[in-house]
């Protein structure tokens, strides 16, 4: 729709322009409206009309969020970036992941069994947001990131060191995940790592036992592992992610 002047010559014209009819003016909006010096007066709760500064927008055409207002992504999917399917739970600003994982938003949901993609946005890693059910429940992520390791047993080694200190576990190792070759997973505390093998950089995929059935995740993980990279400032292939074939 298109933006909106500031001043209106009567309730009457901003009926017309959002389309819809005009409550009953309050004789402040008849003063108004019979001055011509006079700002025209729209009801503040009108929800169709976003005031930033002194002009007035169609609400689904404002130019940003209102002040106070949640970024766009943050709480809600939003596509009107073009580039991805937004969504965080809660994040001042979100932002679309600027990078590839192999992850299939469509095949994963179907996978995992969850009842929407809700999109993504990236904090430190990329996370893939799901609704499990259409019920009101919580959404659950999988998270993926490139590291900067070649070798995957190399970077599980690490990150069994580290989670060996954490959980006082000196016998914390990664295992191999069964069906997807070079892979290794493990998992502390209901939490999840699987690396992976098949890029110029090792891929890490990170969940927590809600994101998806422990007996799907093998199927998950081969499918983003035989993913193809992007070939280099290859454009995305649309709002959501895919694995390449």
């Amino acid at each position: 729709m298109p933006r909106l002047s500031p001043v209106f010559p009567s309730l009457a014209a901003l009926a017309m322009c959002l389309g819809c009819p005009a409550k009953v003016p309050t004789p402040e909006q008849q003063q108004a409206a019979q001055d011509p010096a006079s700002p025209a007066v729209v009801p503040t709760e009108d929800p169709r009309v976003v005031r930033d500064g002194d002009d007035l927008y169609a609400t689904e055409s404002a130019p940003r969020p209102l002040p106070d207002a949640p970024a766009l992504g943050s709480g809600k999917p939003d596509t009107s970036n073009g580039v991805c399917k937004l969504f965080a739970p809660k994040l001042a600003d979100p932002h679309c992941c600027p990078f590839e994982t192999g992850f299939d938003a469509e095949r994963i949901q179907k996978l995992c069994g969850h009842a929407l993609y809700m999109g993504e946005s990236l904090q430190q890693s990329c996370g893939y947001f799901f609704l499990p059910n259409m019920d009101g429940g919580a959404p659950v992520s999988l998270r993926g990131s490139k590291i900067n390791r070649e070798d995957v047993a190399a970077a599980a080694a690490d990150h069994d060191l580290r989670l060996g200190r954490l959980t006082k576990n000196p016998e914390f190792a990664s295992t191999p995940v069964p069906g997807v070759e070079g892979a290794l997973w493990s998992e502390a505390d209901g939490l999840h790592w699987a690396f992976l093998p098949g890029w110029s950089s090792v891929r890490l995929i990170s969940w927590a036992d809600d994101a998806c059935p422990i007996a799907t995740m093998p199927e998950v993980l081969k499918l983003i592992a035989e993913a193809k990279p992007p070939a280099e400032n290859e454009p995305r292939p649309g709002l959501l992610p895919i694995a390449r074939q």
